[in-house]
């Protein structure tokens, strides 16, 4: 083989290779509790996740399936396991059209708009404890900056999670 072909095959091989990596990546990791022990809340995320939910609120409300089986609800938001939560809310984003949809005109995936839900729902809780004075701060290891930026989002924050149908 000559020294130009050997050249061009490497780089063919790599572009072909390239097309493949969007469906090899577009798999999503199971959520463990490290992903969502270290989730930071951003204020760009926060601005996808709004507009999703917007769509979300609206697909939930209208839809029979949701009357019985709402995507949030008090005793699953408190039961105390987040990751079995995200694993579960993860699922049914991705079996319904409409919630896949939402998410994908949002550039979210089911996993991302998973982990910031629970993260913001458990930092609201926090931000609701320390404000009523039921703790007098948030606990060592536990994400401040989460809860910081509910408090700097509190109305954002609070309109979203009613759009969600989770009202304090």
């Amino acid at each position: 083989m000559n020294s130009p072909a050997r050249s061009v095959v490497p780089l063919i091989l790599a572009v072909v290779l390239a097309g493949w990596q969007p469906v090899i990546s577009s798999a999503q990791a199971p959520i463990d509790v490290y992903d969502l022990a270290d989730y930071r809340l951003t204020p760009e995320v926060f601005k996808q996740f709004v507009q999703a939910s917007q769509r979300v609120g609206e697909i939930t409300r209208s839809d029979s399936q949701f009357t019985f089986a709402p995507l949030f609800t008090k005793e699953v938001v408190l039961s105390g396991d987040a990751v079995a939560m995200a694993t579960g809310l993860v699922a049914r984003l991705d079996n319904h059209a409409g919630l896949s949809a939402a998410l994908q005109t949002a550039k979210l995936t089911s996993r991302e708009y998973s982990k910031f839900a629970i993260t913001l729902v458990a930092a609201h809780m926090a931000h609701g404890f320390i404000k009523a004075g039921v703790l007098p701060r948030v606990p060592d290891g536990a994400p401040t900056h989460n809860v910081e930026f509910v408090d700097t989002h509190q109305t954002e924050v609070t309109a979203v999670l009613a759009e969600l149908g989770m009202r304090n």
